[in-house]
């Protein structure tokens, strides 16, 4: 009797649909039906010489039609060999009777008792690399490209959307590799199980995430048969494939359903520019709870945008008391100008809006710019503390911990524990008198190097993203003294080294160093900003990826440093020499005092800016904590089923699943397209401005000539060596002393690679960027905003790097060049 399925309550639906499911699966199949199918097996795997395992497939007479579509309701079961395969088959015929299929099914008016389920046995392709290959571009229909997605193990990881998959573009005239992108592919479903009764889904080992999973001649292949495809069967194909030992298997061939998408953005109301300071430390887009909880916490001048941060540009125009347009604005605000901004005509008329806005400000925030004029070094180590409390207090959740250790809420803390406001209240500042130590340093003391702001308003000591790098310094040092901890590290990959480590007597001292590190720095990670990101002290690889990277430098970094402190000291000794030369002057040192001044405030704001950030960071690992604590819950309670879920939920849906409104059937479709949909966007790059009319400069107008590429300088100096892209330092981490460090971005996870690099590359970043900041800070060239350099530079190129004038130049004659 169907019509209770149909009629069924969510939980008894449920209820009902087990009992179906264990009938099926507890009845006997006639023996010559069993017979039958072991006979089929074994002609299938008969002289192999090798194990052979299948493949149960559910193929429902439902699933064919046209206004329907059953993908994933029913069952699919992997590495079946012959003792399991009639269990398996029934199970499949059960998955008729799941609660997802029959409350499909009701939802599409389909009688339960008119359809029937066909189970398919195939043997299991073994995959090492699986993925799909498009013969059109799906995204913009263009035919001239093939483009391909690829990742470690079977592609159900890629269907499901647990995975961000590498992604290569290939020519259709002479099949040239015109583009790839190397994802981070943490989750895999293995070729196969070593422990069969473990998870389908398993991590992919640290040292795999961001190898390619492609040679340029296997994309190449992949691209010709996609092709070949397409000329049999008449139109662009999207093709699913599978790779084991180098052999090539083609597993399913169907026509592109759509060609093209929407524009991201096309359904946002009103006028948006990009919030550059959050997204030069990361390009990919925030997962879906990540973006609600920053949303909970933002003034309504900024907004949440498909995952990344916009800046209404209706509370920017008030902001700008000058004759000036939007396309300005927007340049201002995405800080494409430079070290200093250009100067504008005052516009009298929007000058009284303008000043009533300083003036509250001001009093809204006088205070705390007062008190945070003149603190000693280490002022806001108390929010340790204060992280602590809160972390061990289980009244507070996610969003109580983000308001507490990050907003407006703690105003009357200790001056220590309101880092974010800190954060404003300097950021605002630094430019500020930056800017005035470059007025009056040029009018006094004309002809002074061109780098003379950079250099002496760097060198801070106390700088606690420096500081890391040099901790990482540190450990490779005292690793270098014991013989067993230098060969562990050198010969095991870094996600194995620490249990060896660990059973080495020698590596006590070493891990007790180690230990000291995480517990200043094990909050830190690449894309600090996204709760969904581990930190180091959940997994130290990254760390120990690092060190081992570091041992292969023979000269101590800090002589660099020390060298640079001598050549500030000198700088400064001239500038003094040269205003003091008037005996008024000499007498009372007015020009020079102002000048020392200025210095120490731009050193000052920019170490607070630096450290501030050090420690907001905090407030998202402890967020972070009790988001993983919810989760294992859910877990538990078999709400969720698979890590990593949860960051594809919303608060209000996390509140629903704890009061019991929600379970994983009501989730289990949004997780999955939410998964989907994130991988989508993470292959986009965010558009500057919304609902703005400006003129984007095309890359090809923003080359200097064919070898060349134009960015922005944010750390004078020129050098010349050999690149290395590198696209995440947690795992592709061996910069060798001397190499330019291509990037797509920075953010201080990255600051250890700065230590070594020659020159710094950066796609997205601006002058005050982290990249910017802390390749001054180093003494290091930095060219930031070099549009697709990580595409345009490939490892081993030979560049120049100037970044006085903000360019990047391929030398000739040398392997590579710019593609």
């Amino acid at each position: 009797e169907f019509g209770v399925l149909t009629d069924a309550a969510p939980v008894d639906l449920e209820k009902h649909c087990a009992t179906i499911r264990a009938v099926i699966g507890k009845a006997d199949l006639p023996q010559d039906l069993t017979g039958a199918i072991i006979a089929a097996h074994l002609e299938l795997v008969k002289n192999r010489g090798a194990e052979i395992v299948c493949a149960v497939r559910s193929s429902a007479t439902a699933e064919d039609l046209g206004e329907a579509s059953f993908a994933g309701q029913h069952e699919t079961f992997y590495y079946v060999d012959q003792d399991r395969l009639v269990t398996m088959i029934k199970h499949c015929w059960a998955s008729l009777f799941s609660p997802e299929a029959v409350s499909y099914r009701t939802t599409q008016g389909i009688d339960h008792a008119s359809v029937f389920m066909a189970v398919v046995v195939q043997e299991m392709i073994q995959s090492q690399v699986s993925g799909v290959t498009f013969s059109a571009n799906p995204v913009t229909g263009h035919k001239d490209v093939i483009v391909t997605e690829s990742s470690w193990g079977m592609g159900a990881a890629i269907v499901d959307g647990r995975v961000t998959p590498d992604h290569y573009v290939v020519e259709r005239e002479g099949f040239r590799l015109r583009e790839r992108r190397i994802a981070a592919k943490r989750y895999m479903v293995p070729a196969s199980l070593e422990d069969t009764g473990g998870a389908r889904l398993i991590e992919v080992p640290h040292s795999m995430r961001r190898a390619e999973t492609l040679s340029q001649d296997q994309a190449r292949m992949v691209a010709e048969w996609a092709v070949k495809a397409e000329d049999h069967f008449g139109g662009p194909q999207d093709v699913e494939w599978a790779m084991t030992d180098g052999c090539f298997y083609m597993l399913q061939s169907r026509p592109i359903t759509v060609m093209g998408r929407e524009d991201v953005t096309m359904d946002v109301e009103g006028q948006y520019v990009i919030f550059k300071s959050v997204v030069e430390n990361f390009t990919e887009p925030l997962t879906p709870l990540t973006t609600d909880l920053w949303q909970s916490v933002f003034p309504p001048s900024l907004k949440m945008i498909r995952g990344w941060a916009y800046i209404n540009f209706s509370y920017l125009r008030p902001l700008f008391p000058f004759k000036i347009t939007d396309e300005e604005i927007v340049n201002l605000v995405y800080m494409s100008y430079g070290a200093q901004p250009p100067s504008f005509k005052v516009s009298f008329l929007k000058l009284p809006l303008f000043l009533g806005l300083f003036t509250l400000i001001y009093f809204s925030a006088g205070v705390l710019c007062a008190r945070s004029r003149y603190m000693p070094d280490g002022f806001m180590d108390g929010y340790r503390d204060l992280a602590r409390e809160v972390e061990e207090d289980p009244a507070y959740g996610p969003e109580e911990t983000l308001d507490r250790l990050w907003t407006w809420s703690g105003f009357f803390d200790p001056i220590g524990n309101i880092v974010i406001l800190v954060n404003i209240a300097t950021a605002l500042r630094y430019p500020i008198w930056r800017g005035l130590l470059n007025k009056f340093l040029r009018r006094w003391v004309p002809d002074l190097r061109e780098d003379a702001e950079d250099l002496l308003c760097s060198g801070s000591k106390g700088v606690l993203s420096a500081d890391m790098g040099r901790g990482i310094w540190a450990l490779a040092k005292e690793a270098k003294r014991h013989e067993p901890v230098r060969k562990l590290l050198q010969k095991n990959k870094p996600d194995k080294v620490l249990d060896a480590l660990k059973a080495e007597p020698e590596a006590r001292d070493f891990l007790d160093q180690l230990d000291r590190f995480l517990a200043v720095h094990g909050h830190r990670a690449v894309r600090e900003f996204e709760l969904a990101t581990p930190r180091w002290d959940e997994n130290p690889t990254p760390v120990l990826g690092m060190v081992r990277n570091y041992m292969l430098v023979e000269s101590d970094p800090g002589g660099h440093e020390k060298n640079m402190d001598q050549t500030r000291t000198d700088l400064m000794e001239e500038i003094r020499g040269r205003l003091v030369k008037k005996p008024l002057e000499r007498a009372l040192g007015l020009r020079w005092r102002m000048i020392r001044f200025m210095i120490e405030r731009a050193r000052y704001f920019t170490r607070n800016r630096e450290n501030s950030r050090f420690y907001h960071i905090m407030a998202f690992q402890i967020v972070r904590k009790k988001i993983l604590e919810i989760e294992a819950e859910f877990l538990n309670q078999g709400k969720l089923r698979c890590k990593g879920d949860i960051f594809y939920l919303n608060r209000q849906e996390i509140a629903d699943m704890r009061d019991g409104r929600l379970g994983w059937l009501e989730v289990e479709d949004r997780i999955r397209e939410r998964r989907i949909e994130h991988i989508r966007l993470s292959k986009i790059i965010p558009p500057k401005v919304i609902g703005i009319k400006i003129k984007e400069k095309p890359l090809k107008e923003a080359e200097v000539d064919a070898d060349s590429i134009a960015g922005q300088g944010a750390s004078p100096g020129e050098y010349e060596g050999h690149a290395h892209v590198i696209l995440d330092p947690s795992i592709d981490i061996e910069l060798r002393p001397g190499e330019i460090l291509v990037a797509p971005y920075t953010d201080p996870a990255w600051t250890p690679l700065f230590l070594t690099a020659g020159a710094a590359v950066v796609e997205v970043g601006s002058y005050l960027s982290h990249a910017g900041t802390v390749a001054r800070e180093f003494g290091m060239p930095c060219v930031v905003d070099v549009p697709e350099c990580t595409k345009l530079i490939h490892t081993g190129v030979r560049v120049r790097v100037d970044g006085d004038r903000g360019l990047v130049r391929v030398i000739h004659g040398e392997e590579g060049g710019v593609s």
